[in-house]
């Protein structure tokens, strides 16, 4: 066994919902307070806002004399600064709540605060703002609100699935790279959930928003059954807010709602987290990766499966391609992982059994040199299932996944460490781009039937293009 792989990283000073908090630039001061905003009539905007708006968090600034320009404008003043205001907001698991009422908050967008600003909730020296390029000036005080993410709905469509094994129970089910797992705002089609409700003949769900504090609702807009989301895991509200590569090899313990037959149908209630449809989902992998996951289709299965990755009794096995060859053809890589403080749409590798992220625990082989030692394909068997973990952990150790732009694995400097050994680098650069997504493919699923009780392995070869990419790496070797 090869030595852990642990640094000190210093995590940011936690602050709690709720409690005032001040900032380093300039004399800004914040407080955030998810509220109901009920607007007067002395306070209502011209345009038709509704009398009632579920609204996030409540940003306050005052603006600084070093900060003000003659043509400072509110909605990017803003956006400048509650983007870095959620920069600073410590990993979600370790303030329970937090990003329940800071969810709606994840965009920071223009846009989005400019239609803030249009329903009324933006307020400068104690009145609404009259428009997006209001000028601000030294001294103005801003409270801003931005309205919450718009409902989500999932629509069954007839997407194609690989189902490698089906029964009234459970379903095994190869991923093609390219797909996103669940239902979310920014992805609302061409999901594995849009697939799987057509193909068990569920309705359309819609899901509400997350009100502050609490958890959005979901329901079937049919009778024909109900499905909701299974929890992804422990780190399940933290990889919600991850942007477009939002999935993670993350395991199913909370349980947070459940997908439902229609042998099932007379139940009528269901939820879910953070406007995320996750109909029967048991684990996810990434967006970028291909290969096998398991889906449960009644609330038996999902709680029994739940139980076994809860029991970290599930059989994992994924090949990569990494950048560079690790220098001990076998190790095990023990951190936490949490959010990169310095990029809130990626994860960071945090000192093992600290007070920052959740444990994760890796082991992985190196199967065969390749590209003159410039790469490798190393097989890895999670202990843990935490957002991108082999991503994170591939990096830790040095040698981030080959194409995974997100953790140094694409781009410039990874076509020039591949080439070092002499490869052309014509040549990598052409396996990179043909890749086009992280090379990592889970090959293999075990489990125990969720009823029966019967084994079950399942073991997936890589799709074409991680073969293309690998038999390149090969070639005149």
């Amino acid at each position: 066994m090869h030595g852990y792989h642990r640094h000190n990283i210093n995590a940011p000073s936690c602050r709690q919902l709720g409690r005032a908090c001040s900032r380093t630039t300039g004399a800004v001061k914040c407080a955030r307070i998810p509220l109901v905003l009920r607007a007067s009539a002395d306070t209502k905007p011209e345009s038709s806002a509704p009398s009632t708006l579920v609204a996030g968090p409540t940003f306050s600034y005052r603006v600084a004399a070093k900060q003000a320009t003659s043509k400072l404008r509110l909605d990017t003043f803003l956006a400048e600064q509650i983007a870095a205001e959620l920069a600073a907001v410590p990993n979600s698991a370790q303030v329970r709540g937090t990003d329940k009422c800071f969810g709606c908050a994840a965009d920071v967008s223009r846009a989005k605060i400019q239609a803030s600003i249009a329903a009324g909730l933006v307020i400068v020296n104690g009145r609404p703002a009259s428009k997006a390029g209001q000028q601000l000036r030294p001294g103005d005080r801003v409270a801003a609100s931005l309205l919450p993410p718009p409902p989500v709905q999932a629509i069954p469509e007839a997407i194609p699935l690989d189902i490698k094994y089906e029964d009234e129970h459970v379903l095994v089910i190869n991923k093609p790279a390219g797909m996103v797992v669940h239902v979310a705002p920014g992805h609302h089609t061409g999901t594995l959930v849009n697939a799987l409700l057509h193909h068990c003949s569920l309705p359309a769900l819609d899901l509400a928003p997350a009100e502050p504090g609490g958890v959005a609702a979901a329901a079937g807009s049919s009778r024909g059954g109900t499905a909701a989301a299974a929890g992804d895991g422990e780190e399940d509200e933290e990889a919600d807010e991850l942007g477009e590569d939002e999935e993670g090899e993350e395991d199913a313990q909370a349980g947070s709602s459940r997908l439902l037959s229609n042998s099932y149908a007379g139940s009528s209630s269901s939820s879910g987290s953070g406007g995320i449809l996750r109909p029967g989902i048991v684990h996810r992998i990434d967006k970028g990766t291909s290969g096998l996951l398991v889906v449960a289709k009644t609330e038996t299965a999902l709680t029994r499966l739940q139980a076994q990755f809860k029991a970290r009794s599930v059989d994992r096995l994924y090949l990569s391609l990494t950048v560079g060859c690790p220098s001990a053809r076998s190790g095990r890589v023990e951190t936490n992982i949490s959010r990169d403080p310095g990029d809130r749409k990626r994860m960071a590798a945090a000192p093992y059994g600290g007070t920052r992220g959740r444990t994760a625990a890796s082991s992985y082989s190196v199967l065969e040199p390749l590209a003159g030692g410039g790469s490798a394909l190393v097989q890895w068997k999670l202990d843990t299932g935490r957002t991108h973990q082999i991503r994170v952990h591939a990096k830790h150790i040095g040698h981030p996944l080959l194409g995974d732009e997100t953790y140094g694995g694409g781009g410039p400097a990874a076509t020039s460490a591949v080439a070092r050994a002499g490869w052309p680098a014509e040549q990598v650069k052409a396996s990179l781009d043909a890749l086009g997504r992280p090379a990592l493919h889970a090959l293999t699923l075990g489990f125990s039937h969720p009823v029966t009780g019967q084994r079950l392995s399942f073991e997936q070869p890589p799709p074409e293009d991680f073969v293309h990419a690998l038999e390149q790496l090969r070639a005149g070797r």
